[in-house]
């Protein structure tokens, strides 16, 4: 009995147990976002079931082309090398050559000017001229690119002149194709800025022309990557037209008729993204280069500068002039169009901010009808000359392939790098890395103010509030827009225009701050009603536009400042937070009244920064308390001193104490070894694996004749020498590393000692100003070198993929140069080697184990009417985690062509690409709040929310509800997954209205999804309705408010 009656007893204790746990959980559900029921187990890798279907693929076309021409050995200029066997006769009964004439002006917001300058001097102009003379020329015929001079014009314009231009629009002789912000860089933008100045485009051209642009076109980018046709296809683009590839490649292409080609992701072996490419021939984009390969003969159809041509009807020296030029122009439309299946050639007629003058519009139109009605009606000729748009020609081009049963291969890859005159545009993929590490501030602080935004308008909110949320996010978001462009985030501009695009992205950082602190004032009290103005106070700031970001002192008031800090991912995470307070004396308290620990460190005589740990939830804000403490400095019973031992290297003599060269540092997940003689680390091992690896981190300097744009170092470099060479060794409760002064620039390599992710890798933050180095042209690198045997090297494309590279040695060594946007792997049969960055760098692996990133350059060459060198270097931060994986943990490459990161690597790069915000506030009625997540579930780790866009339109700022876009990542694993700081969920599924926690009642929403860039609605959803995803899927959905 007594037996019995313990069992009893114990049942019930239990019970009672399980009954206060769930009370527990329940109790706290308001204020905490519910986790997926995750399975450690599960490992859905993407790779196993990728096979590639292209016809070829890019590397095996580098291959051929090293092979076939020993690398780059061309011919010095535009000729006939591109002319081949003309497969049309001038024979009668055969169909004539349709050549369809395409007025057009490429205006570049900012280059040699600065985008208001352009606009002020010649794109306004350009643009009324567009609706005055297409009234007067009925049959001409124009295209437009780009939306965000478009938009500048367009608030200028009367209603009657809007008119006029639609109706242009309306009749299909004014195309606007693209129709995006701006023509983007392809090389070093994240895929979250082309997505958002994508949207930002194709939203302003529907709600204002009412149109859905049909065709891409990209003239002036210095090379493609494989990911912007992928987004095109998703925004029900159908074709696209690229321009600048290399030059060998092309004339490869057009040799074999393969400049019209079916464009094909790696990971797509069924073709569901497939987009028609079409590659127009030669190099430049003006007249010069746009009728056949012989320059001097196509430039005399570029009439602004031309004699007018004489009336073919009166006989004469004149007419036999016209038959001459007639008989020479027309010859090179049959070289051009040889590079092509069909009988169908397009004439761009246009260049860089041409049509700017009534003057230039007429002489064009004039000589051009002249011209064509010579040539049409001269039958021998066998050539029907017409003005038309873009989409004009490539309807002749589906008639023909449709009519003739054309086929054409499938191509995947991307074509980089660029050549011009035997010269790799590589350069350009690391110039100016100030400004690229700047725009992607500016671009994570717009995605979270957006995204916060998102939630705090979502319900009943003061109408003044929402409108000036609106007001700053249309700023950030149009200039971060705008330096997407390819000659602004390149950094290929002249200096005071780079300038300007500096004050343009500061301009957008702080308006996107202030939104974000406006968000989470109204999200924490609830109350719309209150100052508009916002009581937070960001602890990031930019007082200058050519100063790196800063951290600002904390605030301290005498009843305790609040700590609002924000994390914008989908995912929990636990993070270390280092903040600036003015005094040493300070205690932190958490929302439950416990004291937080934290070290301390005295960096000047009032400045202190302060490291602790946080657990934040997903999309939410963890609210803290820091207060005064009257205790002395020295008895903080939190404060952890500072070790130091310092090693001086002048003149290359090394002077130390040998029993103390090297520094171990150690956290749950894996130890670091440091050399604190060169300042490096040297092994890197894993507790769980036990799995060790060599790595050394070594500093190049890369000599380089180029310019902006080309990267001529032909591989010479030299170790970095410094004449003072300083190494601290650092350590206290959380951080243990080095940190090394090396004359221009300074570095730490740390290890973060939590368990969590950042803690599984090494954090290396550079600080670099080659303004100080003086004497040096040519790049700064960083060369990471490891035991890794690795003929390949992967780089991400615009952060939404992996590119398989090669070193070529039958290619010159910066024609091996690749861009990387924010990852690079090696890897072998044993270990991988993983570098994020917070930033876009151009990377190249020339040896085995060994992969370099170019960090910033100097470059004294005056390039392509770029007249002035690249000098204005600034001190710039450049963030980096390093991670060596044993083979257990990840899946190697089963393609050339790509391989997948491990979900703890897409973890940690989200980390790094999404640092936590922080603000402080002097009000205290915010803690009450506790922390707290706006999502109603965590999302899967795989999944990702690409852009969150509050839709507004017309000058007002009309509010036209919410844009969500999810992506999700495809990620390769093996089977145990049980060590993943973010887990994944088997279900590929997500409910686009059930992904908030509105600020008041839930919103009564209509969903519908989207074309990506909100060109074409595809279907309305069901309330609470389930959307399946496979990996590498993206889908963009509109919520509306049908209140």
């Amino acid at each position: 009995m007594r037996i019995k009656k313990n069992s009893y007893l114990l049942k019930r204790i239990f019970i009672g147990l399980v009954i206060f746990v769930l009370f527990r959980f329940w109790y706290k559900a308001p204020t905490a976002s519910p986790k997926i029921s995750f399975e450690a187990s599960v490992c859905v890798s993407s790779a196993k079931s990728w096979r590639i279907t292209a016809t070829f693929t890019m590397n095996s076309v580098l291959d051929a082309f090293q092979s076939s021409t020993h690398g780059y050995q061309l011919p010095d200029n535009t000729s006939p090398s591109m002319a081949h066997a003309d497969k049309t006769k001038s024979v009668p009964g055969t169909e004539p050559l349709q050549v369809i004439v395409i007025p057009h002006s490429h205006n570049d917001p900012g280059w040699l000017k600065t985008y208001r300058e352009y606009f002020d001097d010649q794109t306004t102009h350009i643009l009324s001229l567009i609706v005055k003379m297409l009234h007067e020329y009925p049959d001409m015929t124009f295209i437009w690119v780009e939306s965000s001079f478009l938009n500048t014009w367009w608030l200028n314009q009367t209603e009657a002149t809007r008119r006029r231009f639609k109706e242009l629009v309306d009749s299909g002789r004014l195309e606007i194709t693209s129709g995006m912000w701006v023509a983007p860089d392809e090389a070093s933008p994240h895929y979250f800025a082309l997505v958002d100045q994508m949207i930002e485009g194709h939203y302003w051209v529907k709600k204002n022309l009412k149109i859905v642009p049909e065709s891409s076109l990209s003239f002036d980018q210095f090379g493609y990557s494989s990911t912007m046709p992928y987004l095109n296809k998703l925004a029900g683009i159908k074709h696209v037209l690229i321009k600048r590839i290399n030059r060998g490649v092309k004339e490869m292409f057009g040799a074999q008729h393969r400049l019209n080609f079916i464009w094909r992701q790696a990971w797509d072996s069924q073709g569901l993204d497939d987009i028609f490419a079409h590659v127009d021939t030669y190099e430049w984009f003006s007249i010069s280069d746009s009728c056949g390969p012989d320059r001097p003969i196509c430039r005399k159809l570029d009439f602004r500068e031309q004699p007018d041509l004489p009336d073919p009807d009166l006989p004469g020296v004149g007419r036999i002039q016209l038959d001459t030029l007639a008989q020479s122009i027309v010859k090179q439309f049959r070289l051009k169009n040889a590079n092509y299946k069909y009988n169908v050639m397009m004439l761009p007629h246009g260049g860089d901010f041409q049509y700017d003058t009534e003057h230039e519009w007429v002489k064009q139109y004039r000589n051009l009808k002249i011209f064509m009605k010579y040539v049409n009606e001269h039958k021998e000729f066998n050539v029907q000359m017409r003005f038309g748009t873009l989409k004009d020609f490539f309807l002749e081009v589906d008639r023909h392939t449709e009519k003739y049963g054309l086929n054409y291969p499938v191509v995947s890859g991307d074509f980089y790098s660029y050549t011009e005159n035997n010269e790799y545009w590589t350069g350009y993929f690391t110039t100016r890395q100030f400004d690229k590490r700047l725009g992607r501030e500016v671009l994570e602080s717009l995605r979270s103010a957006e995204l916060f935004a998102a939630i705090a308008i979502s319900g009943h909110v003061d109408g003044a509030v929402r409108q000036q949320i609106l007001r700053d996010l249309m700023l950030a978001r149009k200039n971060l827009g705008i330096f997407q462009h390819h000659d602004a985030i390149t950094g290929t501009s002249k200096e005071y225009v780079v300038r300007d695009y500096e004050l343009l992205l500061t301009a957008a950082f702080t308006s996107s701050q202030r939104v974000l602190a406006t968000a989470v004032q109204l999200l924490l009290s609830g109350d719309s009603s209150k100052s508009k103005e916002a009581k937070l106070v960001p602890l990031l700031a930019r007082p200058t536009e050519n100063q790196p970001t800063r951290h600002v002192l904390l605030p301290m008031y005498q009843d305790g400042t609040q700590l609002l800090l924000v994390n914008s991912l989908t995912q929990s995470r636990r993070e270390l937070v280092s903040l600036l307070v003015p005094v040493p004396n300070i205690t932190i308290i958490d929302y439950d009244n416990n004291d937080v620990k934290f070290d301390i460190h005295q960096i000047e005589s009032r400045a202190f920064r302060i490291n602790f740990v946080v657990d934040f939830p997903p999309v939410g804000v963890v609210i803290l308390k820091v207060k005064q403490s009257n205790k002395r400095p020295d008895k903080i019973e939190n404060g952890v001193k500072v070790g130091v031992v310092e090693y001086s290297k002048r003149n290359n003599i090394i002077s130390h104490d040998t029993d103390n060269r090297r520094m171990a540092c150690e956290n749950s997940l894996m130890n670091v070894t440091f050399s604190l003689v060169t300042g490096t680390p040297e092994r890197l091992c894993y507790h769980g694996t036990q799995f060790c690896a060599r790595m050394e981190i070594d500093w190049r300097w890369f000599q380089d004749s180029g310019g902006a744009y080309a990267s001529i170092t032909n591989g010479n470099n030299d170790p970095v020498t410094t004449h003072d060479m300083k190494v601290k060794s650092i350590w206290d409760s959380y951080t243990c590393g080095i940190e090394v002064t090396r004359g221009f620039f300074s570095y730490t390599m740390t290890l973060t000692l939590v368990h969590s992710a950042p803690g599984q890798a090494l954090k290396v933050d550079i600080l670099s100003d080659l303004s100080k180095a003086t004497g040096k042209v040519g790049n700064l690198a960083l060369r990471v070198k490891t035991d890794i045997k690795s003929e390949l090297f992967f780089v991400d494309s615009a952060g939404l993929q992996m590119m398989g590279r090669k070193f070529r040695k039958g290619l010159p060594f910066d024609g091996n140069i690749y861009p990387m946007s924010s990852m690079a792997i090696l890897e072998d049969d044993h270990a991988r080697l993983v570098i994020h960055s917070a930033q876009p760098h151009g990377a190249v692996s020339s040896s085995s184990g060994e992969i370099d990133l170019m960090l910033d350059r100097v470059a004294m060459r005056p390039e392509m009417g770029h007249p002035e060198p690249v000098k204005d270097n600034k001190p710039t931060s450049t963030k980096i985690f390093v991670e060596i994986l044993p083979s257990s943990i990840f899946e190697r490459h089963v393609l050339m062509e790509t391989t997948l990161p491990t979900i703890n690597s897409i973890f940690l790069n989200d980390l790094l690409q999404h640092p936590i915000h922080v603000f402080s506030s002097q009000e205290n009625g915010y803690l009450a709040k506790k922390a707290r997540s706006f999502l109603r579930r965590e999302m899967s780790c795989d999944f990702v929310l690409a852009n969150v866009k509050n839709l507004a339109y017309s000058h007002d700022n009309v509010y036209d509800g919410l844009s969500v876009t999810v992506f999700r990542r495809a990620y390769g694993c093996y089977d145990n997954m049980t060590e993943s700081f973010c887990p994944v969920n088997k279900d590929a599924q997500i409910i686009p209205d059930a992904i908030f926690t509105p600020l008041n009642a839930r919103p009564n929403y209509d969903v519908r999804e989207m074309f990506l860039s909100h060109l074409k609605e595809k279907r309305k959803l069901r309330s609470h309705e389930q959307v399946w995803m496979r990996a590498m899927d993206m889908k963009t959905f509109h919520f509306r408010s049908k209140d």
